[in-house]
């Protein structure tokens, strides 16, 4: 649990007023078990007496991102499918990966685990193993006895589309092709327990959404690949292979390497619909 030290509290409240859970007593420096572990009464604490219960505290400097420059950073992220055979130096994923430490989580809970692919044997075998499992569920889906049901059940599903997309990919899947991880040097799999009520999925997202920004800000490109989350989330024995632990589920898989291309001008793009209530 955090603790609070009272010699040094000037009972200005903050962190009381600030508590979600309300778990703070400033009168007797008890923290309730009922803490969620958020963090916002060491962070608020203007004397620094709230110790957190794990790390160091660290004063904040002045953000001094302005707007124009955070739209401008946005428009310059964009999907790299394209990279070098450099490696990336583990000074630079270990700085990927500590920082994640900062990411919020839906759940407020921090369930998520990384594993790193960077061999170029396993970064292989991940893109086989993907385009294997991916041509088993186009083929089953678009099977002549299945079809009729595909119609009734999932409407949305354009069967011709997949048919001819399922074609085009097995086409390009050769040895060496590499049309699932671009022949990247990196992977990051985001993965945690599977829980009823748990949001380990919202929080991969957002872990891999922070850490595709702060990869852009060392020089590197990234990729969300669905393609490997969404295979890994159907073959148990494809997470086995990987490591994965037994009672975790895939949530997100980020391709990560130095790019070769450089874009040098912003998309147009339509904004998205906004609707006030």
């Amino acid at each position: 649990m955090p603790e609070i030290k009272l010699d040094k509290c000037i009972q200005c409240l903050k962190c009381v007023n600030d508590c979600p859970s309300g778990a703070i007593n400033i009168e007797s420096g008890v923290i309730d078990p009922s803490c969620i572990h958020c963090g916002h009464c060491v962070a608020i604490c203007p004397e620094s007496t709230i110790y957190p219960d794990k790390g160091e505290i660290k004063k904040l400097e002045a953000v001094g991102i302005l707007p124009v420059n955070f739209e401008n950073l946005s428009a310059t992220l964009r999907t790299c499918r394209s990279y070098q055979s450099k490696e990336i130096d583990s000074e630079t994923m270990e700085l990927l990966l500590e920082n994640m430490k900062h990411y919020p989580s839906a759940s407020n809970s921090r369930p998520l685990e990384i594993t790193h692919v960077k061999s170029k044997d396993m970064v292989e075998k991940l893109n086989d193993t993907t385009a294997y499992t991916l041509i088993k569920s186009f083929n089953f889906i678009s099977s002549p006895l299945l079809k009729p049901l595909v119609k009734v059940f999932a409407p949305s599903i354009d069967i011709p589309k997949l048919a001819k997309y399922k074609d085009t990919f097995i086409e390009k899947q050769k040895p060496g092709s590499s049309q699932v991880c671009y022949h990247a040097p990196s992977v990051l799999i985001f993965h945690g327990p599977v829980t009823k009520f748990g949001m380990a999925a919202a929080d991969a997202y957002i872990w891999a959404t922070y850490t595709s920004i702060y990869a852009h800000t060392l020089g590197l490109g990234t990729c969300f690949n669905g393609f490997i989350s969404n295979a890994m989330k159907r073959s148990k024995s494809m997470r086995a292979a990987f490591n994965i632990p037994a009672k975790h589920q895939v949530y997100a898989a980020l391709l990560v390497g130095y790019p070769k291309v450089k874009y040098v001008n912003q998309v147009g793009r339509e904004k998205p619909k906004a609707h006030t209530l």
